[in-house]
């Protein structure tokens, strides 16, 4: 059967601190046959929670589907699909690049235009930390692959929602109290979870 993957999707997950539990994300997903491109997982504003980001390809079927079992997981508080909502997504990229005189000048140009930090510098190799979106860390990869890349290393995605456009909309003072019972809905929902 072949698979048809519509999109790149974006999951944030809210999971307790237990010890095996990304283990178990991650067994669930790749027992299914889904593939996962990047896996992030950090701390949270509450102390006994983390947030994994998961991306993989998919379309709204099988990420329906991937939201059901990760729900089935004890430890799974909420899961978020960032994919369609208005969301904030950064990734960090440090590149290791082989550089002469003559190009050192046209490769802290590239690091000039796309807001790139030197955070290492010799005679002969320049290290660039990037952040920001995909696109950004394909395009400056892109950029300076003819000097000669020695090493090369890059983080998981990570992401939250955009709260200045979640609906896509204007503030209003109704949109506002909308928002805050949603948002202690959801608090009070953490906290039952957490501390019963």
């Amino acid at each position: 059967m072949e698979l048809d993957y519509s999109y790149e999707c974006t999951l944030s997950i809210l999971v307790e601190n237990q010890p095996s539990i990304l283990t178990r994300i991650v067994g669930l997903l790749t027992r299914r046959g889904f593939v996962i491109e990047s896996l992030a997982v950090g701390s949270t504003e509450y102390e006994n929670l983390s947030r994994v980001i998961i991306v993989l390809p998919g379309n709204l079927r099988m990420i329906d589907q991937v939201t059901r079992q990760l729900y089935k997981l004890f430890s799974t508080l909420k899961v978020y699909n960032l994919t369609l909502v208005p969301s904030i997504t950064r990734e960090l990229m440090l590149l290791k690049i082989s550089a002469n005189i003559e190009e050192r000048r046209r490769i802290l140009e590239i690091a000039k235009v796309f807001k790139a930090n030197i955070v290492d510098c010799t005679n002969n190799i320049i290290t660039l930390e990037i952040t920001g979106d995909a696109k950004k860390i394909v395009a400056v990869e892109q950029m300076v692959h003819e000097f000669g890349i020695i090493e090369k290393i890059r983080t998981g995605r990570i992401g939250l929602t955009r709260e200045s456009i979640t609906t896509g909309q204007l503030y209003t003072v109704e949109r506002d109290r909308l928002r805050r019972k949603m948002v202690n809905s959801h608090v009070s929902e953490l906290e039952a979870k957490v501390y019963l």
